[in-house]
């Protein structure tokens, strides 16, 4: 830019003007990958939080409940503030790793503790790991200032394991057990004035997530999943919560018992309390008003991995286009689903219901692990569908509370308005809708730092027309939680992998199922 002096009495002499820049500024507008680019995912998430408190897709381990159960009793003995809770934890986690990586292997099923791997790339001296969780930035086994805690913090609230003061770890409505407490002690120990751990050491070898013998930790982590004390449940002792968390447990344990060559643990959860009969016909499921809410939430977990599939082949389009235009994604979209009319299409489309009138399972049916944008269109269609064939409980947690855009009754109307039309005509409209749904939500989530830079929350933009992408969008569906309960309820001993015996003895008892 130029400078001149603004003092009217100054010589206008010399006349040249001198220029100081020009300068780099920081950017205004950063632009940052959002994680529910079209939010048709809320209705499922809020009835899963209610379904299985206490467990998220990020929480896979049991032995980690019972590490922040004893550190928060640990804390509360020692009354350790945030910053020492903070430091501890950070320490007992690297601990953890290191434990893992001396005693367990990477393809057991059980698998290996959180920071193995990063403890493996940053290869501390032996006997001083806990440089790397003293260390921030690069140099430290976790990006985050609290490390793993941060995805077993709610989880561990919920479950009434810990409690939080000012961001310290208190003991919370379940007292850790001093068994449990005892277990983890050496640990402790050596984390809060030690450089390292001296391995190996049978104290630390029973801490690692492959260890065989059953440990202090398990029966009382049986007993809060459960809920239960002394192998009995009395329902007016536990919180609604935790009646809950027990009562997806029975139903998923169930489903276990009676479709143990299920390929996976959510199959196994569907063919159970969503398709078929034994929803009404066994008295497990018959009598737990929460199998029905599964049945409406698995179904529209349905309708939401088809709306993530075909956003994200929308924008795998734009990536591999130069200055995509709207009448592009129209083509490519025309291009891609048949040539038929809707009532056509949806002729050749399994039913959504049996001879019985219970669920089909249309849509596993029709979708392949590379599902096809005409595959995308049929699922959603076939949910639209549901709306008429589900009832009470079911058709709630299916609808979800209120109308939003793309849900099934967005779908529903539009199957109404296009039935008589081309499917093209009614994909090309799913595409401006995915468009304008993209574009509220990125507007929506908008934030402004203090420094008046504006962060946009989306991988796809439009510039005069032009539609441009920063990166792919994932394909996979949201998770429902239910491999990460499946799976801690195998390393507490509820259930086992071996088909043959899906439960344990233990299991069966303390869940109240039948042989």
């Amino acid at each position: 830019m130029t400078t001149a002096s603004t003092d009217p009495t100054s010589s206008p002499v010399p006349a040249r003007s001198s220029v100081a820049g020009p300068s780099w500024c920081e950017p205004g507008l950063v632009a940052r990958a959002g994680r529910y680019p079209l939010a048709v995912e809320a209705p499922v998430m809020a009835a899963v939080d209610m379904l299985v408190p206490g467990v998220s897709t990020v929480t896979p381990y049991a032995r980690y409940y019972g590490l922040y159960w004893a550190l928060s009793a640990h804390a509360e003995a020692l009354g350790l503030d945030r910053e020492r809770c903070q430091r501890l934890i950070r320490r007992a986690e690297v601990g953890m790793a290191r434990i893992s990586q001396a005693y367990d292997t990477p393809d057991h099923p059980a698998g290996i503790s959180h920071g193995v791997n990063a403890l493996a790339r940053l290869a501390p001296a032996e006997g001083s790991e806990f440089a790397v969780a003293d260390s921030t930035g690069a140099g430290s086994y976790s990006p985050r200032s609290w490390g793993f805690w941060s995805q077993y913090n709610g989880p561990s609230v919920a479950m009434g394991t810990v409690a939080l003061d000012g961001g310290a770890l208190r003991a919370g409505r379940h007292r850790c057990p001093a068994e449990v407490l005892a277990m983890y002690a050496p640990l402790f120990a050596v984390a809060e004035k030690g450089a390292g751990l001296i391995l190996p050491a049978s104290a630390f070898e029973r801490l690692s997530l492959q260890y065989k013998e059953e440990t202090p930790d398990l029966a009382p982590l049986r007993d809060v999943f459960t809920a239960t004390v002394d192998g009995r449940h009395d329902p007016a002792a536990w919180t609604a919560e935790d009646r809950t968390r027990r009562a997806t447990l029975r139903l998923l344990a169930r489903s276990w018992q009676l479709h143990p060559q299920a390929k996976t643990w959510l199959d196994a959860l569907a063919d159970g309390v969503v398709f078929g009969s034994k929803a009404r016909e066994d008295p497990v499921f018959a009598t737990e008003d929460r199998a029905a809410a599964w049945r409406g939430v698995v179904l529209r977990h349905q309708s939401v991995g088809a709306w993530r599939r075909l956003w994200a082949d929308l924008v795998r389009v734009v990536l591999d286009t130069d200055r995509a235009s709207r009448h592009h994604l129209h083509e490519w979209i025309s291009d891609v689903l048949p040539d038929s009319t809707v009532t056509n299409f949806e002729s050749g489309l399994p039913p959504t219901i049996d001879a019985q009138g219970d669920p089909y399972p249309a849509e596993r049916a029709i979708t392949s692990e590379r599902a096809s944008a005409a595959t995308n269109v049929a699922v959603l269609l076939l949910g639209a569908c549901r709306l008429k064939t589900l009832s009470g409980i079911s058709l709630r947690s299916f609808a979800g509370r209120r109308p939003t855009y793309l849900d099934p009754t967005w779908i529903a109307q539009l199957r109404k308005d296009f039935r008589n039309r081309p499917l093209a005509e009614l994909g090309r409209r799913l595409v401006d809708d995915m468009l304008a749904q993209s574009r509220r939500v990125a507007l929506r989530k908008v934030t402004v730092k203090s420094d008046g830079t504006i962060n946009l929350f989306s991988r796809l933009h439009e510039r005069n027309g032009a539609y441009f992408a920063d990166s792919p969008e994932g394909r996979d569906n949201i998770g429902l939680r239910i491999p990460q309960l499946a799976e801690i309820a195998t390393q507490i001993r509820l259930f086992t992998h071996d088909r043959t015996q899906p439960l344990t003895a233990r299991g069966r008892e303390l869940l109240e199922l039948p042989a």
